[in-house]
């Protein structure tokens, strides 16, 4: 019971703080680009992962053969993601980058089934329609498709194709 509150706190924490992360994003675009923000964000996460990595003991010894998969995963999975959605957000609002980014279950549903040949099962087909429905819900304004705003919504979605890469499942 207490692993599963603590569980329920921290995964509460990371929602919070991913919701947050939408507004600073929207704040600082007008400031700094994308691409600027990116570097500067992992710039100052590394300093807390390199301490973590030595207080755990963690290995530092990357295999020659998994090179090629690290940096396949480092600019799809994460740096391409991050600033498609950071682009994205800044070209409309953050309830949009927000509630696009929401829709990563459905993707992963298609991603999964396309790439890593999952069964496609009716369940999966309806909770794909009902997140699909319920983003378009949210997002599509017809005031915004008349003044064209909703190319951010389109580029933050880019971002999932990024996600694409089949031996990065457990980052999806």
């Amino acid at each position: 019971m207490r692993n599963l509150l603590i569980g329920s706190v921290l995964l509460s924490l990371a929602g919070s703080i991913w919701g947050a992360m939408f507004i600073a994003v929207r704040l600082t675009t007008g400031v700094i680009t994308p691409v600027a923000l990116v570097w500067m964000r992992y710039g100052v996460a590394l300093i807390p992962l390199v301490f973590l990595m030595y207080q755990q003991k963690i290995s530092w010894k990357i295999e020659r053969k998994d090179w090629k998969l690290l940096l396949l995963s480092a600019l799809t999975g994460n740096t391409l993601s991050i600033v498609t959605q950071e682009s994205g957000t800044m070209l409309t609002s953050a309830q949009m980058g927000s509630v696009i980014t929401a829709a990563t279950p459905a993707f992963m549903v298609v991603f999964g089934c396309l790439l890593l040949h999952e069964r496609f099962n009716l369940s999966r087909l309806l909770s794909v329609v009902l997140a699909t429905v319920g983003v378009l819900l949210i997002v599509v304004d017809p005031d915004n498709m008349r003044s064209g705003s909703l190319l951010g919504g389109n580029t933050t979605a880019a971002e999932k194709l990024a996600l694409a890469n089949p031996r990065q499942g457990a980052s999806l």
